[in-house]
């Protein structure tokens, strides 16, 4: 979501001020929550409550980023009613702030709440002020002092870097951490220097390079030195880059983030966005671009290219890779120092561990332990918080699992170290098995954003990963809903949560990878995969799709990949092909060849003539075709008639297809004897099975008008024509690109005979329903576009028609 600086209605005091305490109530429970904020201000406590009926749906959410950032606390007010619908919301930033900057939760059970009451498993591990004998002084005095207070003098382990404010319009995917960032100053003061000592005027990109280890925490740097810039940035964006095809998918989704002066193009098509974020970035300044995890020599190459085309701003790549060519600033990023790791653990844990004398002490030994790697410090530290336990106690289960740990540990073939390894199984360990269940099915998935939707309607399969891991483990199970295994694994910081994603850290997958038993890792991936396949829409090629297909691709390619490689057919060569459809609709035929020519091959394995290689066989006849390779194509759409035949008969619609697709190749080649009785044969055969008015019967009409078209058969094509775009109209309304494509055709028609002017019109709305709908850099677009400069410039040559 993008995120604007802005002043939400009057609730609580003004967002320039922190506050002592952010309320979260069911609606239902307003007087009693409203005479509890009108006793805390009796006592100089200050309260947000938002006390509207009604919420703007996304503005209360971009509001709640602001408002909860502010917050030294939060009470979450549980009542018989349930959680309300926005308290939801509320609860999972509650969470989140948790652990990002470690606010104080407090959970409040009011009069009714029944002992049965289904609590959060997030607010489990919190202390909680109960209301439910009513508002007493006692309630009050114990709620006052578990709301924590401004302090009245400054930290002095405050770190220098606080801005007036940060960029004004961002999607960075953190808050910032405040206090709880440790050990960084030095390179947040580098950054500043290499970067911000350079002026917006200057004629060529700043870029710098963070590298390090992964875990190091080069992500939570960027993302920190973004909200720590002052004003020095209006605008910061972030774009995961592992692979080419990530940086250009996640370059596209900016055109939509409302980048000032960019109208986002009307098409998804991903060129077309792509061009015009590059574009706004190289005629604009006063911005910082985050390119992360370019870790790959693909992936660097990738960068490079599109580095010249960034003028005016200023470009902040993390990687694992130490080699960068000269003209980018080189920053090496090391683990902390034991002090300084000692002193995060002591401040994230603070308010909820169980203190003793030797804390000190004890946080410095588990410092030591995990090497002072920022990402198993985090996660120790939110096990410590979730079960609110000594330094020493978690001390004593982590040695237990190093020493099982160093057991299949290796350094020089793994890229993490033995202290994530350890502090990763102790906290897996302990997760209910329906978080388990996820987390382990998420490691099979990219480390983009991944739907929650799509295991809430997957939970079959979660279900079925459960009884996996009951049988690996031999425990007892007791099944949880998605969405509370969902916040357990975002308290102990096993998963980032925004909104309706969630996302894992490539290095916490890569060790839940490597232990999952090899016997039964197969059926784990198949449960991934399957769960992909199922959210995966059909028709991927119609744009009305494309929404979930944009957000689904880095998983779907993560998964067949990892699918192909344990040797599962099915449904691999299903979800290869359907992705193959959605990047050959968008125009990527590059990304699209080498998926379906692998789904084909896994097919033909299967069954030589199935009509399931029949379909992938077309697919890639097709995709040959649209790059011109004619005679790489013409055999395989042979093939595909002969095995539809055989397999289906000399009638059903399938023959038909296939019949019209070689048809059509025959047309391309100037084989138009050839082509027209297989066009007529296909007519033929879909008007008896569909009738007179089916859209397949349309493709069949436009395809032999253009071929009479084509022979000068001009008075018998045109009924065709207009009769195909009268089905296509009522098929699919008046802005489809298939009604599109029939206007175009009929336009050509006319202007072949000759009536120009009756001609532009059509060709006009043509160019405007592709634009609209697949953007300007599609081939169709293209196409169309020639086609009406074509006919313009003939109308220009003839002079003023008579009417």
């Amino acid at each position: 979501m993008i995120n604007y600086q802005r002043t939400p209605e009057p609730g609580g005091p003004p967002l320039s001020e922190t506050f002592d305490v952010f309320f979260s109530y069911n609606r239902k429970n307003r007087e009693i929550v409203r005479a509890v904020r009108e006793a805390l201000e009796d006592r100089g406590v200050s309260v947000w409550m938002d006390e509207r009926e009604i919420r703007g749906g996304d503005l209360w959410i971009e509001e709640l980023q602001e408002i909860i950032v502010k917050a030294r606390s939060a009470a979450i007010f549980l009542g018989k009613d349930g959680l309300g619908d926005w308290q939801k919301l509320e609860l999972d930033a509650c969470i989140y702030q948790n652990r990002a900057r470690n606010i104080r939760v407090i959970p409040i059970p009011l009069p009714g709440m029944p002992d049965s009451f289904e609590i959060p498993i997030f607010l489990k591990s919190f202390s909680w002020v109960d209301l439910r004998a009513g508002l007493s002084e006692d309630f009050l005095e114990q709620l006052t002092r578990s709301i924590p207070k401004e302090r009245t003098e400054p930290d002095q382990e405050e770190t220098p870097h606080r801005p007036s404010h940060g960029p004004r319009l961002h999607n960075l995917p953190f808050l910032p951490l405040g206090d709880l960032l440790k050990g960084r100053d030095e390179a947040l003061r580098t950054l500043e220097t290499n970067l911000q000592g350079t002026t917006s005027a200057a004629a060529i990109t700043q870029t710098q390079a963070i590298h390090g280890l992964g875990g190091i925490g080069k992500t939570r740097l960027a993302v920190e030195y973004a909200f720590r810039s002052g004003n020095r940035y209006d605008i910061a964006l972030f774009v995961v880059s592992d692979s080419p095809e990530a940086l250009r998918s996640n370059l596209a989704v900016l055109a939509r983030l409302g980048l000032p002066g960019l109208s986002p193009p009307p098409s998804r098509a991903q060129e077309e966005e792509v061009a015009a974020v590059l574009s706004w970035l190289g005629n604009h300044d006063r911005w910082l671009l985050i390119l992360d995890n370019v870790d790959t020599e693909e992936a660097a190459e990738a960068v490079r290219k599109i580095l010249p085309q960034l003028q005016g701003g200023h470009v902040l790549i993390t990687s694992r890779r130490r080699n960068w060519p000269v003209g980018i600033r080189k920053q090496p990023l090391g683990v902390l120092t034991k002090e300084e790791a000692t002193q995060y653990l002591l401040k994230r844990t603070e308010n909820d561990r169980a203190r003793t004398p030797e804390d000190t002490d004890q946080a410095s030994h588990l410092a030591e332990a995990l090497d002072g790697l920022p990402l198993a410090l985090e996660q120790a530290a939110a096990y410590i918080t979730h079960h609110q336990m000594t330094f020493s106690e978690y001390l004593e289960i982590w040695e237990k699992e190093r020493e099982s740990v160093l057991d299949w540990h290796d350094e020089d073939q793994m890229d993490y170290p033995a202290s994530v390894a350890a502090t990763w199984q102790t906290t897996f360990l302990r997760l209910s098995p329906t978080a388990a269940a996820i987390l382990r099915l998420a490691a099979y998935l990219a480390p983009d954003p991944i739907p929650l939707d799509m295991f809430e309607r997957g939970t079959k399969y979660v279900e079925d990963a459960v009884r996996l891991l009951r049988e690996e483990n031999g425990q007892a199970v007791e099944s949880k809903p998605i969405r509370d295994g969902i916040s357990e694994l975002a308290s102990y910081s096993m998963i980032d949560r925004e909104d309706r994603t969630f996302s894992v850290h490539r290095m916490v997958q890569e060790v839940l990878r490597t232990r999952t038993p090899e016997a039964r890792r197969r059926e784990w991936i198949e449960r991934a995969l399957r769960l992909v396949d199922d959210f995966s829409p059909d028709e991927p090629g119609d744009v009305r799709t494309w929404p979930v297909w944009n957000v689904l691709r880095p998983h779907a390619a993560v998964v067949v990949r990892y699918a192909d490689e344990a040797g599962i057919a099915r449904p691999t060569s299903r979800l290869m092909n359907q992705l193959d459809q959605y990047l050959e609709a968008k125009g990527l035929y590059d990304e699209a060849e080498p998926l379906i020519r692998r789904s084909l091959t896994i097919e033909e394995e299967i069954h030589p003539d199935s009509s399931e290689v029949a379909i992938r066989l077309n697919n890639l006849a097709q995709l040959l075709q649209a790059t011109n390779r004619l005679a790489e194509a013409e055999p395989l759409m042979q093939r595909v008639v002969e095995i539809m035949e055989a397999s289906l008969g000399l009638n059903h619609s399938s023959v038909a297809t296939a019949l019209n697709n070689l048809a059509q190749l025959l047309q391309d080649t100037n084989r138009l004897a050839e082509a027209e009785p297989l066009m007529r044969r296909a007519l033929k055969i879909d008007e008896d099975s569909f009738g007179q008015h089916h859209p397949k019967v349309a493709i069949h009409l436009n395809n032999l008008a253009q071929l009479l078209q084509d022979t000068n058969r001009l008075a018998e094509a045109e009924p065709l024509m207009r009769r195909a775009l009268k089905i296509a109209e009522d098929s699919f309304g008046q802005d489809h690109p298939k009604v599109a494509i029939r206007l175009n055709n009929l336009a050509t028609l006319l202007q072949a005979t000759n009536r120009l002017a009756e001609a532009e019109p059509w060709m006009r709305r043509a160019v405007e329903i592709l634009e609209a709908s697949l953007g300007p850099d599609h081939p169709w677009t293209r196409g169309a576009h020639r086609n009406l400069e074509g006919l313009l410039a003939a109308m220009s040559s003839e002079g003023p028609q008579q009417p």
